[in-house]
């Protein structure tokens, strides 16, 4: 009997942790969407990526690069989109190295 206690409160455990740590990721993101305004450039749990023309309680209108209007739920949305920090010498070393409207990685032999 004090097996089976012990076998059960072992399975408990990392199930009451891993709760834990899920709550705190979904308090996290919610006040992430909260936090959004209209400018932010956003992607959502699709891949779709859009910028906040428009913000109302739980639905926002997202625009994408085509002037395409779209509303989303906010809880649809997965993260604000942070603008690459790329510096002047990054850029200049990869144009050297042939950024000639390459993809980065992709190496095509002719």
């Amino acid at each position: 009997m004090e097996f089976l206690l012990l076998l059960i409160l072992a399975m408990m455990i990392p199930m009451l942790l891993m709760s834990r740590k899920q709550k705190k990721m979904q308090a996290e993101h919610d006040a992430l969407v909260a936090s959004l305004e209209v400018g932010d450039e956003v992607r959502t749990y699709s891949g779709f990526y859009g910028l906040i023309v428009e913000s109302y309680e739980d639905v926002v209108v997202l625009e994408s690069e085509s002037g395409a209007q779209l509303k989303w739920d906010r809880k649809a949305i997965a993260g604000k989109v942070e603008a690459p920090e790329e510096s002047l010498e990054e850029t200049e070393e990869s144009e050297d190295k042939g950024g000639n409207g390459s993809i980065p990685g992709v190496t095509v032999e002719r």
